[in-house]
């Protein structure tokens, strides 16, 4: 019989509640990234109370039955990480706390991601990442992900936001 998970272990759906930790993760991932890109403005370029919002409605009322958004847990229960899925390949957003990164939270959230597309049907799955965040795109091609060979440029707050797609096969292999 093995041992329980900790709940550092733990990757579960998100619930009302959780959606102030995801935003403040969300907020400090995007100001990690994008750093000096943000200049002076960099602890008020995003709108805490909106984001937290938005994850609100996420998690409560999801525009279609397969989306759902995960959680990872650290050692004392708390949130440090989550992903949000849209079937039927989609990841919408894949976050772990900059200070709680290397500690298989992201491996775990991808793990959940990955059965949860699946159960939907999914064959692929994709994500779109800040081009020039190097943790990102270590963490996704060590996780078996791939360029996608496209581009897009987001508006953001005062600057323009790169991005590029990476995609990753979950059939199984033959």
């Amino acid at each position: 019989m093995s041992a329980p998970a900790s709940p550092a272990d733990t990757v579960r759906a998100a619930r009302p509640g959780d959606e102030a930790a995801i935003a403040q993760i969300q907020i400090a991932s995007w100001v990690s990234a994008l750093g000096e890109r943000l200049g002076p403005r960099r602890q008020t370029a995003f709108d805490p109370v909106a984001v937290e919002a938005g994850w609100h409605q996420a998690i409560v009322e999801p525009p279609s039955e397969g989306h759902q958004v995960f959680v990872a847990l650290g050692d004392e229960g708390e949130v440090c990480g989550f992903v949000a899925c849209a079937p039927p390949k989609d990841l919408i957003a894949l976050e772990v706390s900059p200070d709680r990164r290397r500690r298989g939270h992201g491996s775990r959230l991808l793990a959940a991601a990955a059965d949860h597309m699946r159960a939907h049907g999914a064959e692929t799955m994709r994500l779109w990442a800040l081009e020039k965040d190097r943790v990102r795109v270590d963490f996704l091609r060590m996780a078996g992900f791939a360029e996608a060979g496209m581009r897009r440029e987001l508006d953001g707050p005062g600057i323009t936001i790169p991005e590029q797609l990476w995609h990753t096969d979950l059939t199984p292999e033959a």
